[in-house]
């Protein structure tokens, strides 16, 4: 009975197990320890990444806010520009500013061609003159 105990690797004592017994235990430990050591890997890696892309998100996240605060700013202030150049735009609400906008903008290009059309006449009147002496 002691010859069926002593077939056993783990009964039998280090030193006096054969080599390459020896051998196969060892590999197995290190292939066993190997894969363990991948699966931390693999999920600290993925730990890794989580903390990465949350804290991106998060930073993401708060350069958008940052950014859209920004461009209300701006254009917060271009309307009160706006508001500033056209006639009676500071009393006025945005959708109607931007109504009046457009009203003046019209009336300044009408202004703008009339004011043409009086260059020229004045231009052709003073070359008129000119021929005749005046």
């Amino acid at each position: 009975m002691e010859n069926t105990a002593m077939n056993s690797t783990e009964t039998i004592p280090a030193f006096k197990r054969k080599p390459e017994a020896i051998t196969r235990r060892s590999s197995t430990r290190k292939r066993r320890q190997i894969e363990i050591e991948e699966e931390e890997e693999v999920v600290h890696d993925e730990k890794l990444e989580e903390s990465i892309s949350s804290s991106t998100s998060s930073d993401s996240c708060d350069d958008e806010e940052e950014e859209e605060e920004e461009e209300e700013v701006e254009v917060e202030k271009k309307i009160v520009a706006l508001q500033r150049m056209v006639p009676g735009g500071e009393m006025l609400g945005v959708d109607k500013l931007f109504e009046e906008t457009a009203g003046y903008i019209l009336a300044l290009q009408s202004q703008i061609k009339a004011l043409r059309v009086l260059a020229t006449f004045i231009q052709d009147f003073d070359k008129q003159n000119r021929k005749f002496g005046g």
